[in-house]
């Protein structure tokens, strides 16, 4: 019997837990991403998603995690079961498409028959409905800082489309999220539409403008499945170090991870701060690297060109005074770290 397309998921009640998990199992298995990823069975996207909790992870792969390494599952968790999960989104979508037509009808003639009369005598009179193509003309902003911190966020969990352009972060961001939106109206002059997924830990900022697709490929962005084409920070920005920090700063709070890390060597404890960022694109871990060496900061790469970390205490620190961050999930993090480092002195 075929294994169910999502599984129960597994959250723990602590910011960070999963990623901490991942990661240390990583280390003690000393495997490669795409390595690790094919043992539990999925992506290596998803797999990078889980790391930076952008959703859950499955309950299943939590297991196979823990056999694996031998490491416990973190306690202080709950487990999400799926099959009643979609029940309920199920039947509260029903209800809503029974309260706005009043029946959901399988004959095609009849459903077209009906669209038609509510585009004569209704649609047709509103004005921008959700989700609609608008033709309205964005502001076309100067290749600057914040264009340029734009940019790194699109290459991190931004998406361009034949249509619209979208940037996707964890609903659990939600200063993050409003940073995001102030950035795309400051640039563009655009409010974009934010999207909740019901089935996920997600939300979707969409910016429904061709003119804004052409843009963003104009400046060096692309469109469609950026790991195909191996994307690549746009030289404009690489020539420019102050363009390359604020776009360095928008990939790593949207696809970076900064994480706690504990040894205990001679029955001493010690605690490291780390940062990591992972991508399947070649050109694009070359070219943070290259970003971060110039600026003094010595980065970790793994062979394979899939995973970059910044795992000397001096070098984070470094990181943090160059760089920074303007998330506030990292922000926090980060705080919580410079905290402890005092307490220590």
């Amino acid at each position: 019997m075929a294994e169910p397309l999502i599984t129960n998921r597994i959250k723990f009640n602590k910011e960070g837990v999963q990623s901490k998990f991942i990661l240390h199992s990583k280390e003690v298995l000393n495997l490669t991403w795409s390595v690790f990823a094919h043992k539990l069975k999925v992506h290596p996207r998803t797999l990078a998603e889980w790391v930076r909790e952008k959703f859950t992870m499955s309950e299943k792969a939590a297991k196979m995690i823990s056999k694996l390494s031998r490491l416990k599952i973190p306690k202080d968790n709950i487990i999400i079961n799926w099959d009643g999960h979609l029940k309920k989104i199920s039947k509260s979508g029903g209800r809503a498409v029974m309260a706005k037509y009043g029946k959901v009808s399988t004959n095609e003639e009849y459903r077209k028959e009906r669209w038609e009369k509510w585009w004569k005598n209704t649609g047709q009179y509103k004005k921008n409905p959700r989700g609609f193509q608008s033709l309205i003309k964005i502001k076309i902003p100067p290749k600057d800082n914040l264009l340029a911190e734009f940019v790194g966020i699109m290459l991190g969990d931004g998406g361009v489309n034949q249509f619209y352009t979208t940037v996707t972060l964890s609903s659990v961001e939600k200063q993050y999220i409003i940073f995001v939106s102030k950035i795309i109206n400051k640039l563009f002059n655009v409010v974009p539409m934010v999207y909740k997924h019901k089935d996920a830990k997600a939300v979707r900022i969409v910016i429904n403008r061709k003119q804004m697709v052409d843009f963003c490929q104009e400046i060096g962005l692309v469109k469609g499945n950026k790991i195909k084409q191996q994307i690549d920070i746009p030289n404009w920005i690489k020539e420019n170090q102050d363009f390359s920090k604020a776009c360095i700063r928008g990939l790593i709070d949207t696809d970076g991870c900064f994480y706690n890390n504990s040894y205990i060597v001679n029955g001493k404890k010690y605690f490291y701060f780390k940062i990591a960022f992972i991508s399947a694109s070649k050109p694009l871990i070359s070219s943070v690297a290259e970003i971060l060496g110039d600026l003094g900061i010595k980065v970790i790469i793994n062979k394979h060109y899939r995973d970059i970390r910044i795992v000397e205490s001096q070098y984070v620190l470094k990181y943090i005074q160059e760089v920074s961050s303007n998330n506030q999930k990292h922000l926090k993090k980060i705080k919580k770290w410079k905290k402890s480092k005092n307490m220590l002195k």
